[in-house]
């Protein structure tokens, strides 16, 4: 029989993490689709489960000399209007799901899931955010780009805890978000585009851009970004088109039930073409 075990401390929830293999559930707006049942019966949990909801130490926001922390347990619907989290990321959280499921879903339990449509983790790849794990053994941390190794898969030990999510702190020119869903709200993406840069007179002085939706994880190349910085806005213009033919080979889009390659393979350089055109006329 699967038994539960309520957390209200960090110590018990460790405790219970070095002696058991559960599954840990926070908003729990993922793992309960995953374990669904037919009407009536109860979830299809496998083995036992453990409840962190109630342990205030992972939902504590704040920033100091590392950066920006966000537990593993504040509610997307409180980062959406906290002022200390990244605009880009509140951006991002205010089209995740619906308005209830932002009540009780988090950023750790997104990336936890390990999606490649999980529309939160572009957002934690593209600003560098590192994944802090706890176990009784001490802390270990992860860059975001890193945790996630694919499909369900993620770095995280049996006896490990996800405490928090730590964002370095940013100052970009401009920022873009941009969701493809089949409607504006409750949508999970077709894919989706993140993108900052900032000049330095008529030069590319910083340039990211990271996708979802378009691979087994979400996909960003260092290479590409290194490429674009220091290009002039003159240079950025003349190889734009084999810059984004470069990209096209980044991502690696899939046929399934929201949508195909093809389409997602258009419309992800589509958008990054109209990125490219606003930093080339960003220095006008």
């Amino acid at each position: 029989m699967v038994k539960k075990y309520i957390a209200y401390s960090l110590d018990e929830a460790l405790d219970i993490l070095a002696s058991k293999d559960v599954y840990i559930v926070a908003g729990g707006s993922d793992m309960m689709v995953q374990k669904k049942n037919t009407a009536g019966l109860l979830p299809k949990f496998d083995k036992d489960v453990l409840y962190v909801s109630h342990i205030d130490e992972l939902k504590k926001v704040y920033e100091d000399k590392d950066g920006i922390h966000i537990g593993a347990g504040a509610h997307l619907s409180d980062l959406e209007n906290n002022k200390l989290v990244p605009e880009l990321l509140r951006k991002c959280i205010s089209e995740v799901a619906s308005v209830n499921i932002r009540h009780f879903a988090t950023l750790a339990g997104n990336i936890a899931n390990a999606s490649p449509a999980g529309d939160t983790i572009v957002i934690d790849v593209l600003l560098d955010a590192e994944v802090v794990l706890v176990s009784k053994k001490g802390i270990r941390k992860v860059k975001a780009e890193d945790f996630v190794l694919g499909v369900r898969k993620i770095d995280r030990h049996q006896d490990e805890l996800i405490k928090e999510l730590i964002f370095p702190v940013h100052k970009f020119d401009k920022e873009l978000w941009h969701k493809v869903g089949s409607r504006k709200a409750d949508s999970i993406s077709k894919l989706s585009f993140a993108g900052v840069y900032s000049l330095l007179g008529d030069k590319v002085k910083e340039f990211r851009c990271a996708f979802g939706s378009v691979a087994i994880k979400v996909m960003r190349s260092h290479e590409l970004e290194k490429e674009i910085e220091g290009m002039s806005l003159s240079e950025l213009n003349a190889q734009k088109d084999e810059l984004i033919e470069k990209y096209s080979h980044v991502i690696a889009p899939i046929d399934d039930q929201r949508s195909n390659k093809e389409y997602r393979q258009k419309v992800a350089m589509n958008i990054l073409a109209k990125f490219l055109d606003e930093i080339i006329k960003g220095g006008k």
